[in-house]
């Protein structure tokens, strides 16, 4: 059987990417139930409703640290099934893993959020950005080379790159876990930071030069 026949019996990604969008859109949603309006005792004092307000400050980060996450590989998984013309069985289970871990975010973020100084929530913190991360890669890399899913092989420089910086992210977050029981200021500005690698869009060259170039 020919690559065009298996390509016309394999199923398209719409369900997958459809599925996914759901389980981000709940992800996100459940960042938020975290932060809750404090109660005071006298709803007119200013300077009790801020001290309470300043108390969730590490909620709060917490949030904005796992929403821009979340938001960053949302994007990039966007981008990614947007280069496959069709899915298989392996592809699907491992994009199932990816969207476990990415659904776990939600409680890491609430125990960082409760012991913010406490060396152990904030590697298990980075353990759940970790994992989600790595999973993302070795799915990017299945789909576009081993599951011989994309249109046009791409240029072995581009997939090069393309893997290069796929990994970086979760190296990254093993770095600052190995760094948070020596300073947790400097593991959360690496977990805060790491998702900006994936922000800029990277072109991918296929081999033919008649095809446009793939942004992922």
């Amino acid at each position: 059987m020919s690559e065009k026949q298996v390509q016309d019996q394999s199923p398209s990604t719409d369900r997958i990417e459809a599925f996914s969008d759901g389980v981000f859109a709940i992800v996100i949603t459940l960042l938020i139930l975290e932060l809750r309006v404090p109660n005071i005792n006298d709803e007119r004092n200013a300077l009790e409703l801020l001290n309470e307000l300043y108390r969730l400050l590490p909620k709060f980060l917490g949030f904005v640290m796992s929403f821009f996450f979340v938001a960053v590989f949302w994007v990039a998984h966007h981008q990614f099934f947007h280069t496959l013309n069709f899915s298989k069985r392996g592809l699907l289970w491992l994009n199932n893993l990816f969207l476990f871990f990415i659904t776990f975010i939600a409680f890491p973020t609430a125990v960082l959020g409760s012991y913010p100084k406490n060396e152990t929530a904030i590697v298990f913190f980075g353990t759940s950005f970790f994992a989600a991360s790595l999973t993302f890669a070795v799915l990017r890399w299945f789909g576009w080379r081993k599951n011989k899913t994309v249109s046009d092989e791409f240029a072995d420089d581009s997939f090069r790159k393309a893997m290069q910086r796929s990994f970086l992210p979760p190296i990254l977050y093993l770095v600052g876990m190995i760094i948070a029981p020596f300073s947790f200021i400097i593991a959360i500005i690496i977990y805060f930071l790491t998702p900006a690698l994936l922000i800029i869009p990277l072109k991918l060259r296929t081999r033919s030069p008649k095809k446009d170039d793939l942004e992922v």
